[in-house]
């Protein structure tokens, strides 16, 4: 995993990652991002309970999170993107190397990465 270098691309972001639902990497797609929070000097990891009312995740499929980029005080900076499912550890690898970019949107985080948002936060035509 490449290491954020000071004043590099890399900028501060909070990581929140579903723990409930058994995915098909496990633990090892967990140390994967573990290790690109770590290299974010302001990157922290928060591993909580299902994030089902945020995401459309089905258990089983692989692991979900949402991540938001935010100030050095945490305050949010930029909207909650939701990712998943992350299967492999080369999944894990990419999302990893967009964190250390600094979050681009420019493609560099490929779109099955890119989760659904869950169906309350959809908007609906009539």
């Amino acid at each position: 995993m490449n290491r954020a270098t000071p004043g590099g691309p890399s900028r501060p972001f909070t990581l929140v990652t579903c723990t409930n639902c058994p995915s098909a990497g496990g633990e090892a797609v967990r140390d994967r991002l573990r290790e690109a929070v770590r290299a974010c000097p302001h990157g922290i990891l928060i591993a909580t309970g299902c994030l089902g009312g945020l995401l459309h995740c089905t258990p089983a499929s692989g692991l979900h999170a949402a991540v938001q980029p935010c100030a050095k005080d945490r305050t949010p900076t930029g909207p909650v993107t939701r990712l998943g499912p992350i299967v492999t550890e080369a999944d894990a690898e990419l999302v990893g190397a967009w964190l250390l970019a600094g979050m681009p949107d420019d493609g560099t985080l490929p779109h099955q990465l890119r989760a659904v948002p869950a169906p309350r936060h959809i908007a609906h035509l009539n």
